[in-house]
């Protein structure tokens, strides 16, 4: 962990200490054994959180805690609220695996993030139920921000990416999914409050878990489809030992590329997924056709040139993957529009098309084939850089030649083994 993360952890601890040390002394406390049994039950909901995705091969997942701290937000005093938001998010795992910075910062930032929402609920003068829905759904936005706020930072400062990019990003994750399970039932907790009590605990802890579980199950099935055109992929490197590995090397230049250009986040998964994606309508190319040695004829030619449609055929058939069709399908388009399969120019070709096009023909250069011997580096860029606003968009080349250290990197740690080699 980088000093400047420990910083940020350390200054946030101290924001929240404050804050928790001096509201002890002004603002009155809820009876312990409803700060207790809230706060347990909002750390009970979070040992089943919600996996978004993966950062750098950290999970990043949304607890379920965060209906217990907005409902007490609301339903508490801010200092009530905080102890419990503090509870909630205590992580025994964390302290099992030594993690403890980790603890230290999510009590802390989620404890202040309930503390300003319960303050900001409480400024608005609550005189009617149309005044009241909109004084939680401010104090709920006010937490959302605050709270993903902190956590952008935290990821900005340990993986050295832009924090306005990861911010936007965690935004899209908290509205786009949570904000349906969490903050729905949230709201139900605060209108039956008054008349069930305590007893409304036991209410929304069923179908909160209820709603995370129907979730995970749909990304498991999500899970599933990819991992069967995965297989596709490995089944298409059986057919051809020579593009062993592809894929995945594609997809690390595309990262290296999208990340100076600012893509992040979900849309940087997607890529990725495509870039590995891309030749999968090869698999309907003949063995003969895709191993053939000497020059193809102009009908196996054809055949070749079908794969992108084929590819985005196959991937369609999978409803959250329609985004990437057309990257998949477009990828060996030209800037002059000399390209196939539809001959489209310049940015008419999806720009993830188009940097997923640039890191397949470097990569196709960079190893060897069953007609040819690989380039090498030096040679390839040279390749490139002469194809620079003919083949392939002039500001995608420039990025690739200034990341041509990293480029180089993965080359060589990802080399294929061919199949007259051995390791």
């Amino acid at each position: 962990m980088s000093l400047s993360l420990k910083f940020y952890i350390a200054i946030i601890a101290i924001i929240a200490g404050v804050l928790i040390g001096t509201l002890l002394f002004f603002e009155p406390l809820e009876p312990w054994w409803i700060i207790v049994v809230w706060g347990l039950s909002g750390w009970f909901a979070d040992a089943f959180p919600v996996e978004v995705r993966k950062i750098n091969g950290n999970k990043w997942i949304i607890g379920l805690s965060m209906t217990f701290n907005l409902s007490a937000a609301i339903l508490f005093s801010p200092i009530s609220a905080m102890i419990i938001g503090a509870i909630a998010s205590t992580s025994l795992n964390e302290m099992k695996t030594t993690q403890w910075y980790k603890m230290v910062f999510n009590i802390s930032q989620i404890s202040t993030a309930t503390f300003v929402a319960a303050f900001v609920y409480r400024i608005f003068p609550v005189s009617s139920e149309i005044v009241k829905i909109f004084a939680i759904a401010i104090a709920i936005g006010i937490y959302a921000i605050i709270n993903n706020s902190f956590v952008a930072g935290a990821i900005s400062l340990a993986t050295k990416k832009k924090f306005k990019w990861i911010l936007k990003d965690v935004l899209i994750d908290f509205f786009g999914l949570s904000i349906f399970i969490s903050l729905g039932i949230a709201y139900l907790a605060i209108y039956l409050y008054p008349f069930v009590h305590f007893y409304v605990i036991f209410i929304i802890l069923g179908p909160l878990l209820g709603i995370r579980f129907v979730i995970d199950l749909y990304r498991k099935f999500l899970h599933t489809k990819l991992e069967a055109m995965y297989a596709l992929t490995k089944a298409l490197e059986e057919k051809d030992p020579y593009t062993a590995g592809h894929g995945e090397r594609v997809s690390l230049y595309c990262e290296v590329i999208a990340e100076k250009i600012g893509i992040y986040g979900k849309h940087l998964d997607d890529l990725k997924i495509a870039a590995q994606l891309h030749d999968v309508g090869k698999i309907g190319i003949r063995d003969i056709v895709l191993n053939k040695p000497e020059r193809l004829t102009i009908t196996e030619y054809e055949e070749v040139k079908r794969h992108p449609i084929d590819g985005a055929n196959v991937i369609s058939q999978i409803p959250s993957f329609e985004r990437i069709v057309g990257w998949v399908k477009y990828h060996h388009e030209r800037w002059d529009g000399t390209g196939y399969p539809e001959g489209l120019k310049g940015e008419d070709i999806p720009l993830e098309a188009r940097i997923i096009g640039i890191c397949d023909v470097y990569d196709a250069l960079t190893t060897k084939r069953a007609y040819r011997e690989e380039f090498s580096h030096a040679e390839t860029l040279k390749m490139i850089r002469s194809e620079k606003g003919k083949a392939f968009d002039p500001k995608l080349v420039d990025v690739l030649i200034e990341s041509a250290d990293e480029f180089d990197k993965i080359r060589i740690e990802n080399a294929p083994v061919y199949p007259e080699m051995k390791k």
